[in-house]
Parts: C-alpha cells; sequence; structure tokens
C-alpha cells in the first residue's frame, strides 16, 4: 500500500443559506483557513421532503436552491490540490428516514431531493456520490437513523459525533440533546452501535453540524482521512475505503489495524487475531478501549509512552485558551515567543460564529514566534462560558528552563509574562488581563476593568502522549460467527475523544 498520509477536515457546516450563519463566502474563507477539506451542507428546499423556506425569515434571505450554482464555482474556485479540497454537498433533511448529508465527488451535480431515502438511493445508483447518516441516535422516526433503509455501499459511513452530541450508542459521554431540541433526547434503535449491530459496514467520523458556529469549530467533531494525497480523487477513495474517522476537537492521531490491515478493512477470517494501535495524543490518555461487537474486549488505562527524563531539552504539547469575560466580548492580539527552541505545530482551537472567526486565526509563524488575532463572544446567561474561548495547541521543542513568552492584547490593554516548559509541565496556571488583589472583599470583582483572562494548559512531553498499543484476540472455542467487527475508542483526560473507523474479520472470498 502506498504511504498514507493524515489530512483533517469538517464535512458538515451549515451557513445563512439555511439555518447556519454567515455567507457562503465568508465559510469558504474560514475553513481554507485551517482545515485541509471541506464541506458545506447547508439543508436544501424540497416541498415534499423539507419545506422550511428561509427566505421566509427576511427580505434578505436566500435558500442553496438558489445559490447552488454559485456553490459549485465557490468549489472551483477554492480547490487547491496539496493546499484544500472542498467537497460539494448538501443535507436531504428527512424526519421519516433520518437526516442525510450527500457528497459527491463532481462538482457539475444537481441537488437530488427525492421523498423517500429509498428513492434517493435510486437516484444516486449511478453518481459518484456519498449519502451519510448524521445524529442518527435520536428516536427513529423523528430525525433518528432508520436503519431498515440502508444501502452499504453508497453510505459506507457514518457521523458519530458533533455539537447534537454522540450517536455512538443511546446513552453515553454527551447524549443528544442539544438546548431546547425538539428532537431529543436520544433512544436505542438509530445509533452507530445499533447499525454495527445488524452487520452494516459503517466507518466512523465526526463533523460539526454547525448552526451558530464557523467551520471547524474547536469541540464540535472533525473527520481524520488516511489519504495518499491531497487531492479529491485521493480523499474519496479514503472515503469509500473507511480510511478515516472521528475526533470530538483535538487532533489525535489514530491509526488502528489487525493482523497489519488497516481501519475500515474486511480481513480474511482467522482464529488470532494481533491488534495494534498507534495514539499521538494532546493531552494525558485516560484511556484507550478495543471495542468488539459494541462490546469492550481489551482497556489500557492511563498508557503513556516512554518515561524517560528530559534532560535539558524537552518536546512537548499543552493549550493556551483566552476569553471568559462575562462582561463584553474582546478583540485580541496574541504572540507566542521561544528561546533557545521551535514551535513545531501551532494548532487552532478557535470557537464562534463565522463573523467573530473571519480573517482571524494565526497570523504569521516562524520557528520561534507564533502571532494570531482572535473575537471572544460574551458568554450568553446561564450558558456553560467554555464556548467563549478561543485557543491553540502548541508542540514546542525547547530548554526546560528557557522562558516561553506570552503577549496578550484585550482591546486596549495588554498583559506580558513568561513560563518554561518546567512550569508548564508542572501544572496550568491563570493570568487575568488586569491585576486582581488578593482580598476576600468579593465587591471587587464589579470593580475590574475586565474580566477577560488567559489559561496555560498542563502540557505533557510528546514522548508521554505517543503510544504503541497492541493486543491480541482469539476466536478459538466461541460460538461461530460469520463475521466480527472491532474499532478502537481513544479518551483523554480533558475529555477529547477519538473514535477509529471499524474493521471486520469474515470468512475468506467474501466481497469487501
Amino acid at each position: 500500500m502506498p504511504e498514507q498520509k493524515l489530512y483533517w477536515g469538517e464535512i458538515h457546516t451549515h451557513t445563512a443559506l439555511s439555518d447556519g450563519n454567515g455567507s457562503a463566502e465568508e465559510n469558504f474563507q474560514i475553513a481554507r483557513s485551517h482545515l485541509d477539506f471541506w464541506a458545506m451542507a447547508d439543508h436544501a428546499y424540497d416541498p415534499e421532503v423539507f419545506n422550511f423556506d428561509y427566505r421566509a425569515r427576511g427580505p434578505n434571505r436566500e435558500i442553496l436552491n438558489d445559490r447552488w450554482g454559485d456553490v459549485q464555482d465557490l468549489c472551483r474556485s477554492h480547490e487547491e490540490p496539496g493546499r484544500f479540497i472542498p467537497l460539494l454537498a448538501y443535507e436531504w433533511t428527512n424526519y421519516r428516514y433520518g437526516h442525510h448529508n450527500v457528497y459527491y465527488l463532481d462538482y457539475d451535480q444537481p441537488i437530488r431531493m427525492p421523498p423517500t431515502l429509498p428513492e434517493l438511493y435510486e437516484a444516486l445508483r449511478n453518481v459518484e456520490a456519498l449519502v451519510i447518516p448524521h445524529h442518527g441516535g435520536y428516536p427513529v422516526g423523528i430525525c433518528g437513523k432508520d436503519w431498515d433503509f440502508h444501502d452499504d455501499r453508497l453510505s459506507p459511513f457514518v457521523e458519530i459525533y458533533s455539537l447534537h452530541g454522540s450517536s455512538e450508542e443511546p446513552d453515553g459521554i454527551r447524549p443528544l440533546l442539544t438546548p431546547g431540541s425538539w428532537m431529543g433526547p436520544g433512544a436505542s434503535g438509530g445509533s452507530v452501535q445499533d447499525g454495527l449491530a445488524r452487520g452494516y459496514r459503517l466507518g466512523i467520523m465526526a463533523s460539526s453540524d454547525s448552526h451558530g458556529d464557523h467551520p471547524g469549530a474547536y469541540d464540535n467533531g472533525l473527520i481524520a482521512a488516511y489519504a495518499q494525497e491531497l487531492s479529491r480523487p485521493a480523499l474519496w477513495e479514503s472515503l469509500r475505503k473507511r480510511r478515516i474517522y472521528g475526533v470530538t476537537g483535538d487532533r489525535i492521531a489514530l491509526d488502528f489495524r489487525i493482523n497489519g490491515q488497516p481501519m475500515g478493512s474486511v480481513v480474511p477470517l482467522t482464529q488470532d487475531r494481533t491488534i495494534e494501535i498507534e495514539v499521538a495524543a494532546w493531552d494525558k490518555v485516560d484511556r484507550v478501549e478495543v471495542l468488539k461487537n459494541n462490546r469492550v474486549l481489551h482497556c489500557f488505562n492511563e498508557p503513556s509512552g516512554p518515561d524517560t527524563s528530559p534532560g535539558d531539552g524537552i518536546r512537548f504539547r499543552f493549550m493556551v485558551e483566552w476569553g471568559w469575560d462575562v462582561d463584553a466580548a474582546h478583540d485580541w492580539t496574541g504572540s507566542l515567543k521561544v528561546a533557545d527552541g521551535r514551535i513545531l505545530q501551532a494548532i487552532p482551537c478557535f470557537r464562534g460564529r463565522a463573523r467573530d472567526r473571519l480573517a482571524k486565526g494565526i497570523t504569521s509563524r516562524t520557528d520561534s514566534r507564533c502571532r494570531w488575532t482572535s473575537n471572544t463572544p460574551k458568554p450568553a446567561i446561564r450558558k456553560h462560558a467554555r464556548t467563549s474561548a478561543d485557543g491553540l495547541a502548541f508542540e514546542l521543542e525547547g530548554k526546560m528552563g528557557a522562558p516561553i513568552e506570552f503577549v496578550f492584547t484585550c482591546d486596549e490593554r495588554t498583559r506580558q509574562f513568561a513560563v518554561t516548559p518546567a512550569e508548564i509541565l508542572k501544572g496550568s496556571s491563570v493570568v487575568y488581563v488586569v491585576d486582581v488583589p488578593r482580598s476576600n472583599n468579593g465587591a471587587q470583582w464589579r470593580h475590574l476593568e475586565t474580566l477577560a483572562k488567559v489559561k496555560v494548559h498542563q502540557g505533557w512531553p510528546s514522548s508521554h502522549l505517543t503510544l504503541n498499543l497492541s493486543c491480541d484476540d482469539t476466536a478459538r472455542g466461541e460460538p461461530e460467527r460469520s463475521e466480527d467487527f472491532y474499532y478502537v475508542r481513544v479518551v483523554q483526560r480533558n475529555g477529547q475523544r477519538a473514535w477509529s473507523s471499524p474493521t471486520w474479520v469474515q470468512q475468506t472470498g467474501a466481497d469487501q
């Protein structure tokens, strides 16, 4: 097999052409700034399938159908092999059969909106297209996935996670229930595990299903794809062969093989099965679970890479976040400068609406300095304030005692401070933009100029986060089965997760 490279994407974004935010043009610009591939999958309109006419919301509102030609042109004009690949897509929204996104390999395809899922499959039978279900864990018949109607060839994978929550199983880390959602809570019948238990070969991905956020917003889900190169044909092959996996937010690198075959494969039947897992995490790993036929077969608890002494030099990963002002939104500029070291990676972990993300992000980066801009919103009343912060994930190389200099400007206020790798590896710290007196006087908080602050999260040596794990399984003595499936779940200490696509072990000679 040719060498496969790992690419990051988000293929379920809504814009102002349906019930999302920001223009199509703005969303293309934002996606291109920090993703390898992307799909704008707005709701398509049809009086028999999805008859919500967004033009009724105001005189300047539009619908995807009226701008489809413009979206096709935007895909063509933004495609840059090796740099950024858009996929042409729309959402076929149907409450009876479950919501599905349609993806096309070619940019000249029309919107197709037959009223039933079997008819949609039939309409796409001879087209290079994919029909991918999402938030399937809602009740069947009320936006959940009805697995009585499924085509493995046209639907080779499924969305396991988005802003709605997790559809892995009816309950779990973040059950399906968006704020005020009439669709939730989730129920048995339509989850990913329900589909796998029926014998469907489903790859796994995650994407945001964003409505109030920009493309690829942190915490809402991303898809990772192993492909030979960053091109439309190579990505399409990766999607079709299920060489993909999903993460909640952190870009956890995950490779999973059975008897040397990559995730998504169908392996000829063998009683002895060697399972190999490689992980490069961004926070301490709490556990890595191997699931067989939807049950945990093996759990690696708190695994870590080589516990070697860093000596004077260290390669490490950590996150920096800023925001959290209950009183106001803020414009930020920030910079990080490394003394006697190098910046190896800098990954935006931004949140917020398209208008807040437009033209924001990393503005320059060298081996020793990274600069960025950001806008953090005022937290909504009684909503979790985590979404009112932006962040960057860094991998640095430097000397344990050498200072890392930070400069943050929040509106007109500037805060400078320095920390060493040794301090970051020891624990996290919070720095307010303005000085906060050490006082028991609670009234002082009402008189501070701003409550904006910066958090430098605890870091970990990159070697500690790099895992090479293996275990064996045997089918000897088990009841005879025509096929087993395995997948891997990675859980970090900070709650971020990754799910591999499954691999199937079946009888020799069956169709792969």
